[in-house]
Order: structure tokens, then sequence, then C-alpha cells
């Protein structure tokens, strides 16, 4: 299987096309928050605000959402954390019940059924499997023993006999599944449905070799260094010049997009509505065990963590700090708010 951290997008053929797909995306210095309502995604569970008397602290250095590896881009888990210590890593439930001490040199992540963490070197396998069963017995999953796996992503097929070179053909949407060996195959019509209608995409020539013998190649840049864009479930697209990665929007109205470093965010139109100022705060870069982070939030029922200038925030689904970025530290998977002042995390309602 050939797995890639980073993956790009659109051909130069199609930069003229994508500029007038389903809106041409505005500069930062024009963009203006968007009116749309919350668009909030339908799995989450609904937040409960929690009274100031029974807000609990925690004393973590990080309170990180978690990676699961189950697409690339990756996804943010709902309902767990993975927070640090000492520049060590556990395990916690949103409400802050720790379930994993923080001894594990990376954070914690998931491949979709299981927990990535480890024991301290060398391995007690009957530990990890008493560990285990304590979590699968109290309702939060098991531990990951190391296996096989499978994952989506999403391309546009340069080498598509239907492809026009003029306009967005969705004959040439693809979809690999990451699995061994990796099976590219025409976009599956529930994919749609599981990603909110949009899909970050980029646009590679189509590649085999044995043992794989289909799979998207390198991703190709367009003539403004763009590696990546979105395709619409309708046929059109959004595309941001010089947008070097971009997240999902699964049923938001907002998504995150990488530009020069920083991220901003973008609207279902294709309208950025804040500059690309904030910094990433999740995800790490390779699995070789470096903890830093790569991704902006993705929103969770209407809401992001951000950071800039070392400072945190939350922001809504217009666009709007409502929570401004003064904050030593700020999490948010889509349930539980924390915020971190005078190094100490509260549990806190949402703003207003």
């Amino acid at each position: 299987m050939k797995s890639r951290n980073k993956i790009t997008i659109l051909a130069a053929a199609l930069s003229l096309v994508l500029l007038a797909g389903c809106t041409s995306a505005e500069s930062p210095a024009q963009a203006t928050p968007s009116p749309e309502p919350v668009v909030t995604a339908a799995p989450l569970p609904e937040v409960t605000p929690t009274p100031a008397a029974e807000a609990k602290t925690l004393d973590y250095d990080e309170i990180r959402s978690i990676e699961v590896h189950t697409a690339i881009p990756k996804i943010p888990a709902i309902g767990y954390y993975t927070m640090s210590k000492d520049g060590l890593w556990g395990l916690m439930r949103a409400d802050g019940t720790e379930l994993l001490p923080c001894t594990y040199e990376s954070p914690v992540s998931s491949c979709g059924s299981h927990w990535i963490w480890s024991l301290q070197e060398p391995m007690d396998w009957e530990q990890f499997d008493e560990i285990s069963l304590q979590l699968t017995e109290s309702g939060d999953g098991a531990l990951c023993p190391g296996h096989g796996g499978s994952g989506d992503e999403f391309y546009y097929n340069l080498d598509s006999p239907g492809r026009d070179q003029s306009a967005i053909d969705l004959s040439a949407l693809r979809y690999y599944a990451m699995n061994t060996p990796g099976t590219t195959m025409p976009m599956p019509e529930e994919k749609w449905a599981d990603y909110g209608g949009i899909l970050p995409v980029f646009s590679a020539h189509e590649e085999g070799e044995e043992g794989d013998p289909k799979f998207p190649g390198e991703p190709v840049t367009d003539e403004n260094g763009t590696v990546w864009w979105y395709i619409c479930q309708d046929g059109s697209a959004l595309y941001v010049p010089g947008a070097k990665q971009a997240l999902w929007f699964f049923e938001e109205s907002l998504a995150p997009v990488e530009l020069d470093g920083s991220w901003a965010y973008l609207d279902r139109d294709g309208n950025l509505v804040t500059e690309a100022k904030y910094s990433p705060i999740w995800g790490t870069e390779s699995m070789d065990g470096s903890s830093q982070p790569c991704y902006a939030a993705c929103l969770r029922n209407g809401y992001a963590a951000v950071c800039r200038d070392g400072l945190w925030g939350l922001l809504d689904s217009s666009g709007v700090a409502v929570l401004p970025c003064e904050n030593q530290g700020v999490a948010w998977e889509g349930t539980h708010l924390w915020v971190k002042n005078n190094d100490v995390w509260q549990e806190m309602p949402l703003p207003g």
C-alpha cells in the first residue's frame, strides 16, 4: 500500500475552470463572515452546558483532539481527548475522566476501532490485555494490538478516459480504499453522506505497482502552488489559490484550509471567512513518534478551537472568535469545552 502524510491537488489545466466553480474564493482581506445558520453534524451527541458550580478542573499540560487513522486527511474523534503531562500522553473522556495515564511518548490516536497507546518498553502483554479489557468493560473501546487496516482517500484522476480538460467531471473523482492491497474505484454514493457532500481532494495521475495495481501517484500542483481543493456532490468545485491542505466540512458550515503554513476557514460557497492566521493544533506530521500538530480544528457542533500567536480561542460557525485568542489553551471536540488559564484547565459552558 502506498501511504502519504501530505497529499496534493489540482492540475494547471483546471485552474481557470475551478476559479468559477461553486464560487470563486475571496481573498482573506475581502472575506466577510457567512450569515448561514449553524449546520450541525447529525451523529454528534447533544451538548449539555456544564453549570459553573459543577465545573471540573484538570492540571494537564495539553488537551488535544484525537486523530483517527480512517481517512486522509485524518478524522478528529468525538467524545475523547488525548492529554499530556511532562511530555507524555494519555487518554480521557471528553468530560475529564482519565482512562489511560500520561505514560505514552506520542499523543494517543485511534485506528478506527482501537486506541493506539502502549506501556513503556519492554511491553508487558499480560498487563496490556488487562488494561484493554478494563477499557472494554467501561464501554471505552480497547487497545490496538497491531493489525491491518483501511481508510478513505479521494483524488481527481488526471488519466480518466472521460475527463474533460475544461470542466469538472465527477467520473474522474476516485475513491482510494487504503488497505492491503489498496484499491481505486469510482466514487461510492454512500461516501458523500459520510463526509457531508463536499470532499477535500487532490489531483494525481493514476499509477500501479506489483501487489497494489492502482493508486494515486504524487499530487500535481497548479500554477499557484495549490495542492488541495474540494469537489461538491453536484459536480461543482471549491478552489482556494495557494491551498496546501484542506480538511473536512462534515455537515458543518466551515472547513479549515492551510495557506502558507497558517490556517483559514472556508464556507460551503468557497468564501474565506477568516484570514490565514491560525496555527495547527492537533494531529501529527508522521507516525514516527513526533507529537508536532499539523492540522487546524474541524468544526464540530458549530465550533472549533483555534490558536494564534500561542494564545487560544473558540471560533463559531460564522468565523467569529466567540472566545478571543487570549487563553493558555482551549479544547473542543464537539461535546465538552475546556479552557486553560493560570496553568489549570477548567470545563466551561459554551459562550452564550
